[in-house]
């Protein structure tokens, strides 16, 4: 027990131990549990009392249990306790039963139920005032209690209603069958079986809400009845933690955990208002100490430390900042009062601490608060270049002043110290990205994706590097990772068209395609979604016609049948950019490419002239030299299709458009200087009299 004390008192990083902390208490530990287990467990303790005999091999099997669960060894104890519960002979069911929760419930919902039932079961209720709960055959060293004493230890319970008038829960579960309600008398031993149960279905499930119910269930049985000091107050104790999770029952949980930590001091607080209630109505520590090492209830500071983290989170944080400052852990002083916007308080407390002993923490901290680099610079001193804090204040500090390649050497400083760290290693890779020193961006962002493999941000700049890299097989799998935590950003989803058109995944480059046009069509414009870009769009046709094209060479039914599948997508494509906003010239050329290669010969004429329309609609396009040989080359299509019809209308119509086209380009350039393509026009015009002339004779 000793051994498991002082592992206990010792701090290390919550969440941080796995299980190889503190190796030569672990080993002597061990030993002497091994001792004990084979004296007490593997056979007979030698008692003449057998009952005597079950609750020390019980209580053994307990303890083993909780050590394994200090020491976070794996299973945490889960067999011991079982096997705890099994020697007690303790039968526990875990189910669920119709109930009401709150004060104004009207129909019964499923409620999480623990019964739990001794070898020798007596109902709760048959215990009155004038009788007490015999314990001695079973538990050696306990003293009897009376019911009138059990209500003394009743009485650390902060209720609802002592909270808020308004208060809509009820304190118990009230089950709609009578049996549901009514338990049976549980030893202290029972009792602290249940609680490590409990503990065990906190070790084994995520901190979600369903865990949270599981465990409420075990403590809600605990503490039905209240017949030790601390047994009772650790039950309290972790129900207030699950509470602190929840809406309702936020405000009683920090005030149950305020009463707890005030029972064991002398001082008048808040929840200890009376000299009545520091010395009579609390137990002495004989009491408290009974039963001690078969339950998990933690030490007063760290119970205060917990008390004030809470607090800090819920806004309180002056009076968080006066809990740390009683328990000397300055850095959390400082933050809090920071918070609170007392600055001048947090300075006053880092300058105390300083002129008592220099330290690299309280250098840092000056240095945030004052921003004078020099204070982390002498923190970096102090520390030998070991303060990782420090070296990520000074990157900070530097980039924010835009000394990138200072800001990156203290970033990459602090990470040799601390490599587990996302957030740096994301702020090196942006810094590498300025810099422009792409190897160093693709190490810190492969940092983070293999730290945080959820970060769908790095993800997409480590394929971004990949791209600009011109490396689209290695960009592509960090695209899907970073479009499976975010499929919402327009940028990814432009970088994952340009990377399947180099990959030739021409079917995921439609479909990018598509949803560019849905969050275009959905967001607002000052978000600046570019339109799809016409390289693209070529890119994807040429692709799509060319595998249509291997496949009937090829002869393969299965590649022939995905072919027509693309080609169906394109056309859909094609179909949605024509209808969701106005087009430039270039669409319709190449949806009239398109249509053409597919023999839609009625779809290629109609392109053409929308294309016409769209160049003729242009500001400006007669004076620009490369549009007047766009315009000239679709005028000579539009021409030849004219010819092929060869009616009189369709001749006149023709040559009325290239008169026009050709009419507004001569009034713009000089007459001395006209561009050589007038001369296409003319030849063309000409052709088109000729061709009238016959219809006239």
């Amino acid at each position: 027990r000793a051994i498991v004390a002082h592992r206990r008192l010792i701090q290390t990083r919550r969440d941080d131990d796995d299980g190889e902390a503190c190796p030569t208490l672990w080993n002597e530990t061990a030993e002497m549990f091994s001792r004990c287990l084979s004296s007490f467990c593997e056979k007979t303790a030698g008692f003449e009392d057998e009952n005597r005999n079950v609750h020390i091999s019980a209580s053994v099997e307990l303890e083993w249990g909780l050590a394994q669960h200090h020491y976070r060894k794996l299973g945490r104890g889960k067999k011991s306790f079982n096997k705890a519960l099994s020697i007690n002979h303790l039968d526990v069911e875990v189910t669920g039963a119709e109930g009401k929760r709150t004060k104004y419930q009207k129909k019964a919902t499923a409620q999480y139920l623990v019964r739990a039932k001794p070898a020798i079961a007596v109902p709760y209720a048959e215990i009155n005032d004038d009788a007490q709960i015999n314990t001695s055959d079973k538990e050696e060293g306990e003293n009897a209690t009376t019911k009138g004493a059990n209500a003394h230890i009743e009485a650390q319970m902060i209720k609802h209603d002592d909270v808020s008038d308004d208060a809509i829960l009820l304190e118990k579960i009230k089950f709609e069958k009578d049996g549901d309600n009514e338990h049976y008398t549980l030893s202290i031993l029972d009792q602290s079986i249940l609680l490590a149960l409990c503990l065990d279905v906190k070790n084994d499930n995520p901190m979600d809400g369903l865990t949270g119910e599981q465990m409420g269930g075990y403590l809600a049985r605990v503490l039905n009845q209240h017949d030790d000091w601390m047994v009772y107050a650790t039950a309290l104790l972790e129900r207030a933690w699950l509470e602190c999770e929840r809406t309702h029952g936020r405000e009683r949980a920090i005030l149950q955990i305020q009463a707890l930590a005030d029972q064991h001091s002398n001082r008048l607080t808040l929840t200890q208002s009376t000299f009545k209630s520091v010395e009579d109505d609390s137990a002495p520590a004989q009491e408290r100490l009974r039963n001690i090492h078969g339950i998990v209830y933690p030490p007063r500071w760290d119970m205060l430390r917990d008390l004030a983290e809470r607090y800090a989170k819920i806004g309180i944080v002056t009076s968080a900042a006066e809990m740390f400052e009683e328990l000397e852990l300055w850095d959390e002083v400082v933050e809090c009062y920071r918070i609170a916007g007392k600055e001048s308080k947090a300075e006053e407390v880092v300058r105390k601490r300083l002129a008592e002993k220099e330290t690299p923490r309280m250098y840092a901290a000056l240095g945030d608060l004052s921003g004078d680099p020099r204070y982390f610079e002498r923190s970096i001193e102090l520390s030998r270049g070991r303060f990782y804090d420090a070296h990520v204040a000074l990157g900070k500090f530097y980039f924010e002043k835009g000394e990138l390649r200072k800001a990156l050497k203290h970033f990459l400083d602090g990470l040799e110290i601390k490599p587990l760290m996302p957030n740096v290693w994301f702020r090196v890779g942006t810094i590498g990205m300025q810099l422009r020193e792409w190897d160093t961006a693709l190490r810190a962002f492969s940092e983070v994706v293999q730290q945080e493999p959820e970060e769908g941000d790095a993800w997409a700049n480590v394929a971004a590097i990949h791209m600009h890299n011109k490396n689209p097989a290695e960009a592509y799998p960090a695209l899907l990772e970073s479009l499976k935590q975010n499929r919402n950003n327009w940028r990814v989803w432009a970088t994952k068209l340009y990377a399947c058109i180099d990959l030739k995944k021409y079917d995921e480059a439609i479909q990018a395609c598509n949803q560019l046009l849905d969050m275009k069509a959905r967001r607002n414009a000052a978000e600046g979604i570019p339109p799809l870009e016409e390289r693209c769009i070529r890119a994807i046709i040429g692709g799509v016609l060319r595998n249509y094209d291997t496949a009937r060479v090829s002869k393969d039914e299965a590649c022939i049948s995905s072919s027509k599948r693309s080609l169906l997508r394109l056309r859909e494509l094609l179909d949605k950019m024509e209808s969701s906003s106005k087009l430039e010239p270039w669409f319709y050329e190449v949806s009239a490419y398109f249509n053409g290669q597919m023999g839609w010969q009625e779809d290629v004429f109609n392109d053409l002239m929308k294309e016409y329309r769209a160049m003729q609609s242009a500001p400006g396009w007669e004076a620009d030299p490369y549009r007047i040989h766009k315009m000239t080359l679709l005028m000579k299509d539009i021409f030849q299709w004219y010819l092929k019809d060869g009616s009189k209308e369709s001749l006149t119509k023709c040559k009325f458009m290239l008169s026009g086209v050709a009419k507004k380009i001569r009034n713009y350039f000089d007459p001395s200087d006209p561009p050589k393509e007038l001369a296409d026009f003319d030849a063309m015009i000409e052709k088109l009299n000729e061709l009238l002339m016959v219809f006239k004779k």
